[in-house]
C-alpha cells in the first residue's frame, strides 16, 4: 500500500468516527428531550471518548504525513491549489483551537445565543483569509459540508464540554455560558493590553 493509499484510508476513518458521533449527538439530545437523561449520560460519555479518539486518528494521520515530508523524495504529489490560499499538505487542517475564539465572540455578536447557521456564518467572515485548502474539501459522509464546518462542529462540541457554551441548549442553537462570556473577556483584555515591548512605556 502506498503512502497516499495510508492517508487517504486515515481520512476515510476519520469521516466514519465523525459521522458516528454526529449520529450520537442527535440520539444524545432525543434522549435530553425525552427526559432519559440517563441514556443520555451513557451517550454523551461515548461522544466523548469518540472525539478523543478521533483527535488521536488526527495526530497519527499528521505524523504518517511528515515522515514523507522529510524524506529525499519530496512532499507527495498533490493536485494544484488556489493561490489565493496557504498551500497545506493533505491532511493539515486548521486546529481546532483556532476556531474557539471565532465562535465565542460570534455567540457573543449574536446576543449570546444563535443557530447553527448564524454562528457558522459569522466564524466564516473571522476566518476566511486563516482557512486553507484542505478546510474547503466536502466530507464523504456529508458531500456538502466542508471540513472546516466540521472541525467548528467538534469545536463546539469542546467548549460544551468545557463549560464555554451550554450543554442544555435547545437542539440546533449555540448558547453562550456566563463561563463563555468570562473567557470572551479574558481574550479581550489580552488583546487591549500594552505590548511589555512597546518603547513608548
Amino acid at each position: 500500500m502506498r503512502e497516499k493509499e495510508v492517508t487517504e484510508r486515515f481520512d476515510n476513518l476519520i469521516d466514519e468516527m465523525e459521522n458516528i458521533f454526529e449520529n450520537l449527538n442527535e440520539e444524545g439530545a432525543r434522549f435530553l428531550k425525552e427526559g432519559d437523561y440517563e441514556k443520555a449520560k451513557k451517550v454523551m460519555g461515548k461522544v466523548r471518548e469518540i472525539k478523543k479518539i478521533r483527535d488521536e486518528a488526527e495526530n497519527l494521520q499528521t505524523r504518517w504525513e511528515g515522515i514523507f515530508e522529510k524524506t529525499s523524495r519530496g512532499p507527495l504529489k498533490r493536485k494544484k491549489r488556489d493561490k489565493k490560499r496557504k498551500s497545506y499538505p493533505r491532511g493539515i487542517k486548521t486546529p481546532e483551537k483556532d476556531f474557539v475564539i471565532p465562535i465565542l465572540e460570534a455567540i457573543d455578536e449574536l446576543g449570546g445565543v444563535g443557530s447553527v447557521k448564524e454562528v457558522l456564518k459569522k466564524v466564516f467572515q473571522k476566518m476566511e483569509k486563516r482557512l486553507n485548502d484542505y478546510d474547503f474539501k466536502s466530507i464523504p459522509s456529508h458531500p456538502d459540508r466542508f471540513r472546516w464546518e466540521n472541525t467548528a462542529m467538534w469545536c463546539r462540541q469542546s467548549l460544551v464540554d468545557d463549560g464555554f457554551l451550554s450543554p442544555e441548549a435547545k437542539r440546533g442553537l449555540w448558547v453562550l455560558t456566563e463561563k463563555g462570556k468570562a473567557r470572551l473577556e479574558q481574550e479581550r483584555k489580552k488583546q487591549e493590553a500594552p505590548s511589555l515591548f512597546d518603547e513608548n512605556k
